[in-house]
């Protein structure tokens, strides 16, 4: 092994790394959280633990399994494992998974409802009402 080399090592370029949008990121209200208000923002959302009150995100919110809110729900998409007491709406997709539970309407272009899922309340998948086809 020669202590001098004739070659060189190249220096690294600088970064040029693009960092992910704020929707790829993912916040959590925890098992062990409550909250009573309004919850709004950019980012992914998990909601764990019990909220009362609104959510109103400009992406993506997952239910957990053990989670309890009673809220007026919208985001981008929903997904709902545990319970939701209160209307739902998305601007893309709404699923139940079969362990959802949803006691309140649902309104967005898709909604998935899981074989074992418990859902009361009214559906509107954003399609315009039937034209009359009245014959004079």
């Amino acid at each position: 092994m020669a202590l001098f080399a004739k070659e060189t090592t190249p220096m690294p370029k600088a970064s040029t790394e693009v960092h992910e949008p704020r929707s790829r990121h993912v916040s959590v209200i925890g098992p062990d959280i409550m909250i009573d208000g309004s919850v709004t923002g950019r980012e992914n959302l998990m909601v764990e633990g019990e909220l009362h009150g609104s959510v109103k995100l400009e992406s993506d919110l997952r239910i957990g399994s053990h989670a309890r809110m009673e809220a007026t729900i919208h985001a981008r998409n929903v997904a709902v494992e545990g319970t939701v007491i209160g209307d739902v709406s998305a601007d893309q997709k709404i699923e139940l998974v079969s362990t959802a539970r949803v006691d309140g309407n649902m309104k967005a272009p898709k909604i998935v409802i899981a074989e074992g899922a418990k859902f009361r309340g009214s559906v509107d998948m954003g399609s315009e009402p039937p034209k009359s086809t009245s014959t004079k």
